[in-house]
Formats: C-alpha cells, structure tokens, sequence
C-alpha cells in the first residue's frame, strides 16, 4: 500500500461542501482518542463553520442577493474554514503517521476515522511490456557513418512519466546475452556513431526502465553502419 495522503479538492467557492466537511470533520474528532488535541480545535472548526452558514443567509438567495460587502465577508468566511481544515488535515496526517510509522495500512486506517478522505492512489504500472515499432531511422541529416534508431513508448504505458528511461544495448551478434549497455536515454531516440576504420554491423535492443525495474526487452534490430 502506498502512503495514505489526505486530499481537500473543495474550492474556496464551494460553500456547500466546506460546511458538510467542516461538519464532518467535526463530529469525527469530537471524543477521537486517536486525535486527543487537535490543532486548529474542534471549536475554531465550528465556529468557521458557523461563520460561513451566517454569511451565506445574509448574502442571500439568488434573485436576491446582498451587498458587494456581503459577498467580500463570505468569501473571506469561506476562506477561513477552508484554511481551517487544511491545517486540521496536516494535523491529521502528522499525527497519524508519528502513530503508525511506516505502516501505511495502520496509517490509513488512523486517518479514516478523522473524517477526511485520501487522494486517489496512483495504480502501480508494473512490468513494462517491450516498445512499440523500434527501427533504424533513415535521414540525410546524420552522417554516413552514424545510425539513428527510434522506437514508441511500450503498449502498457498509463502515463508518460511511468517509464523513467530506456537502455540502450548494442552487440556484435544476434545473442542479447552479450550485448552491452551503451546508453540510457529518456527520449524516444538514438544516434550512434561508428568512429572505427572498417565498417561494422551492430545488433540493437532497447529495455524500457521504470520503479518496477526493466521491462521487456525488444526485438532486435541489426544496421550496417559504415566508417568515417
């Protein structure tokens, strides 16, 4: 389980919402042994609340509303009760995490009965499968003796951030056991150069890398790369 991280996405308009939170959080802390000092208090909270639901009633229903003034004074209510509950929510999240350490599922289960709710987790990638139409790139804008090799980001990929770089392995045969590392590169691509006198024939593989480790490894592509 990854770390349990409180998630407010009320935006400070959102009237309605802060209130039903504010109420939420309120009456799920009240008598809390797991929260025995909340900083803002219980009482600060309620009284943001409170402050919010009377500024509301005398800025008015829709079609009858109050003054500029009215609606500057909620805002800066509403304003308040959100602040209030952030600095409860880190209150929350510190105190449960110097109770649970790093069980995250103990941490987890401290900080549900506060009344917040986490952030979505993030869906662990996994294993990243090989990449996608991994061939020589042909270009008069490289010299004769270099080989540009470009590829498409693996088929599993949820996001792109979730793969972290590629390998870049060459070898004299056919055989990946033998290949060796030449380059990691976060980009889609490569140019090698072949500063030897005699042509050569290299074998590519790209590995996809990520949090898991190194994913699938590719087919192979073989180029005839000419001298200087």
């Amino acid at each position: 389980m990854s770390k349990p991280i409180i998630a407010i996405k009320l935006s400070k308009t959102n009237y309605a919402g802060l209130i039903n939170l504010g109420n939420r959080v309120a009456a799920d802390l009240a008598g809390n042994l797991n929260f025995a000092t909340p900083l803002p208090t219980i009482l600060a909270l309620q009284t943001a609340v409170t402050n919010v639901i009377t500024a509301i009633a005398v800025w008015g229903p829709k079609g009858n509303r109050g003054s500029h003034a009215d609606l500057v004074d909620l805002r800066t209510k509403a304003l308040t009760l959100s602040q209030t509950l952030k600095s409860l929510a880190q209150y929350v999240q510190n105190t449960a995490q110097t109770a649970a350490g790093s069980d995250y599922v103990l941490m987890g289960n401290i900080i549900v009965t506060s009344g917040y709710q986490f952030a979505n987790t993030k869906t662990p990638q996994g294993i990243l499968q090989m990449v996608q139409n991994f061939h020589n790139f042909v270009t008069r804008r490289i010299n004769a003796n270099q080989v540009k090799l470009k590829w498409k980001k693996p088929l599993n990929t949820t996001s792109a951030g979730n793969v972290k770089s590629y390998n870049i392995m060459r070898g004299t045969t056919s055989v990946f056991s033998a290949a060796v590392q030449i380059a990691t590169t976060t980009k889609t691509s490569f140019t090698d150069t072949n500063d030897g006198t005699t042509p050569v024939t290299w074998f590519y593989w790209i590995v996809p890398v990520n949090t898991a480790g190194d994913g699938v490894v590719s087919d192979v592509v073989s180029v005839i790369v000419p001298n200087v």
